[in-house]
């Protein structure tokens, strides 16, 4: 929690991990922008050319364990069976030649829609004994746990500055309204009391402002974002 910086946490993450007797460790982050678009940020400890392997390969796209992280909310144990399917077992193979042959991954789900995935990897195979597995499994999720908090934290800025949406002035925000209730620039100006060419002049600063290139997409990012009810 000490961390201030990235670099810190991935350093201390990677510590703790290594106090739980894994080798590697890796650390994701998603939240949804003001667009509804998903961002990504990732810490890892993995080997780089495992790495630039795992990116050039489209690997994510296979890899149960990301697939499970998004839609989960306990922890996964590392199983040659999780595996199994398409494309997922040549990741699998591969990751093995790097030293990943064993772990688990620990979802963390908050509210505002941000979720983080830890995962913790190492060459040995887990203790078959259960009551081992589940200390091991407890040890992870308290990591997981704290580490999420503290790359949230450390990420506020970014997280807060891409979730703010655009701010509209009253008359985008009117002419807007009026569109979303189906009337014509014209009779949108008629409406407001004003020109045509100005209701026209508002809805392009609109679109412009909420990165959209019609106004059936204006109207339903304003209503995404709560700028209209």
């Amino acid at each position: 929690m000490s961390a201030t910086d990235e670099r810190q946490l991935l350093v201390h993450v990677d510590h703790a991990a290594k106090e739980c007797g894994f080798e590697r460790v890796l650390m994701g982050l998603q939240w949804t922008n003001f667009r509804g678009e998903m961002c990504h940020r990732v810490l890892s400890g993995y080997p780089p050319d495992w790495q630039r392997r795992y990116a050039e390969m489209g690997y994510m796209a296979q890899d149960p364990t990301v697939a499970f992280c998004q839609t989960h909310k306990t922890p996964l144990v590392w199983e040659p069976k999780l595996f199994s399917g398409k494309g997922s077992q040549d990741l699998y193979e591969e990751a093995q030649s790097f030293g990943l042959s064993s772990g688990l991954s620990i979802p963390i789900h908050e509210g505002g829609g941000v979720k983080s995935m830890l995962s913790l990897a190492r060459d040995q195979s887990l203790e078959k004994a259960p009551a081992e597995v589940d200390r091991i499994v407890d040890a992870g999720q308290i990591l997981a746990s704290i580490a999420h908090f503290a790359y949230r934290r450390i990420l506020t800025p970014e997280i807060q500055g891409s979730q703010n949406g655009p701010k509209l002035t009253p008359q985008e925000t009117t002419a807007l309204r009026w569109i979303a209730c189906g009337k014509t620039s014209y009779e949108t100006s008629r409406l407001m009391s004003i020109a045509e060419a100005t209701v026209v002049f508002h809805l392009k600063n609109a679109m412009a402002k909420l990165n959209v290139i019609n106004r059936p997409q204006a109207v339903a990012a304003a209503f995404r974002l709560g700028l209209l009810t």
